[in-house]
Formats: structure tokens, sequence, C-alpha cells
């Protein structure tokens, strides 16, 4: 039995009320829990949620890192940045190794497949997915909310 594709849920305007349509909150919320659907609907069949999918990015970018490292970079605590890395390795995107500058740590590294389909498949995934979800915005629309979001997210970190 085949199952159905899930219907994706919106908001129309008209269906929220004065003080939601002016709740940055709120609406960020909603955008999030939409793309976040999309994208993690896309990444299924690859074995990984997005979450994962902002790991491998992280050792793409730096090679190979501690647990806590990562956590500490992407704002996951220790318990799920366990349960992460032991999902990336169940699918044999990443593995542990011991740290060569401190053997009591573990190193979480790229494996070969998971560098291929980094580089490959999930990079497509993950333009076409936020293509399509930005496609009501102009391209200068795109850039400025990418930067806008990238500062409040910077400032709130400090």
């Amino acid at each position: 039995m085949e199952a159905e594709p899930m219907t994706r849920p919106t908001l129309r305007q008209q269906d929220l009320s004065p003080e939601l349509t002016v709740s940055v909150g709120f609406l960020l919320s909603k955008a999030a829990e939409l793309v976040t659907a999309d994208f993690e609907q896309s990444l299924r069949p690859y074995g990984i949620k997005a979450r994962d999918y902002g790991v491998l990015t992280l050792l793409h970018q730096h090679g190979p890192l501690s647990q806590q490292r990562i956590g500490e970079r992407l704002k996951i605590d220790r318990t799920t940045m366990v349960s992460v890395v032991d999902d990336l390795e169940g699918v044999g995107l990443v593995e542990r190794m011991r740290d060569p500058e401190d053997r009591r740590r573990y190193a979480v590294t790229m494996t070969e497949k998971g560098r291929e389909l980094f580089g490959g498949a999930l990079a497509q995934v993950d333009r076409e997915v936020h293509d399509a979800f930005l496609t009501p915005l102009t391209d200068g629309e795109r850039s400025g909310l990418v930067d806008m979001l990238l500062r409040l997210v910077s400032h709130s970190s400090e």
C-alpha cells in the first residue's frame, strides 16, 4: 500500500487575526515549520533530517570536529547531539574517530559516502527546497531576508 503524499499546511492571511499578521514570533515560527517540513520530506529518502544536514554542513566546512564543538556551534544539547551522530553513523555518513589532539575525545568525520552525498544530492535538495519556499520573493528580497535572519540569530546568540 502506497502512502498518500502529505498535504503541505499553509496559512492564509485572511484567516489570521490582525494581531497574528504582525506577530514576528508567530510568523517566523510558522515559516520555519513550513520550510522545515518541506526540507525534512525531501531529505527522508536519504535517511536524514534537517538538523543532520546542519551537522554535515559543518563537517564539510571545518573537517573533523568533536561532538561537543558541533553541539556548541549549532546550539544542539549534548543528549540530542549523541543521537544525531548515532543516526548519521547508522546511515554511514559519519564516523567517530579518536581525536589525535586529545585521545579522551572522539572527532566526528564525514565518510566518503557522506562527502559524496553532501556534495551531490543533498546540496541539490537544499537548493530546490529553499528556492521553492522562497518563490514569492525576488532575488533581492531573498538576499535581504537571509541577511536579516543572520543578523537576528547572531545578535541573539551573543
